[in-house]
């Protein structure tokens, strides 16, 4: 039953990663671009820079929030193993290290995590519908800021970190430790070889 469980939510953790990853992939090609060759995503009205709807946007917006449902489903999986039960002798400590190596690969998950969502918060900023002052003007020449390639390329990658830390540190928190525990009998079994009385010749007596 317990392993089904992480199973479960190792699954669920990495539907929620990898759909985040991909509308990061996604974002980065319907981005507001501009170009020199091309007509500019970017509208310009006297010293103002117009930023037009972008699926970019929405698609940014989803990713943060499915990253953030993922990362919360792996940590709230991995902090019920302090419910399961404790092996004695040297599974005990075999569990204790293996929960402070979890401890440590869910910590790193969210700091990947964390800087993904930042990209994607840069992301969906530079590409939500609004108005916004020129950042450079001089009566001829506008300059207006834009999203440069590659950001939401770096959030899906950092995505795809995160989730498969998340699930290992799921697999580690929850995975049930092999008990090594040594054989004691029971008191009053007598353990080993059976002891046969001495064969031996006595006098007859008369």
């Amino acid at each position: 039953m317990e392993t089904r469980a992480m199973v479960f939510l190792a699954v669920m953790v990495g539907v929620f990663g990898v759909t985040s990853a991909v509308l990061g992939f996604m974002a980065e090609a319907k981005k507001l671009k501009v170009s020199l060759l091309q007509p500019a995503d970017i509208g310009v009205e006297g010293t103002e820079c117009v930023y037009p709807a972008n699926p970019a946007y929405s698609m940014a917006v989803g990713a943060i929030l499915l990253l953030v449902v993922s990362q919360i489903i792996a940590s709230a999986a991995g902090s019920c193993c302090g419910c399961c039960c404790q092996p004695e002798g040297s599974g005990a400590s075999k569990k204790s290290t293996r929960q402070i190596v979890g401890v440590v690969v869910s910590v790193l998950a969210w700091i990947a995590a964390v800087i993904a969502v930042v990209y994607y918060w840069l992301g969906a900023a530079l590409n939500a519908p609004q108005r916004r002052d020129a950042a450079f003007a001089d009566g001829r020449n506008v300059e207006c800021l834009y999203l440069k390639n590659g950001v939401f390329i770096r959030a899906a990658v950092l995505s795809l970190i995160a989730t498969s830390l998340a699930i290992k540190s799921c697999i580690l928190l929850r995975a049930p430790a092999a008990s090594t525990a040594e054989f004691k009998p029971e008191s009053g079994v007598a353990i080993g070889l059976p002891q046969w009385p001495a064969q031996g010749y006595g006098q007859a007596r008369a």
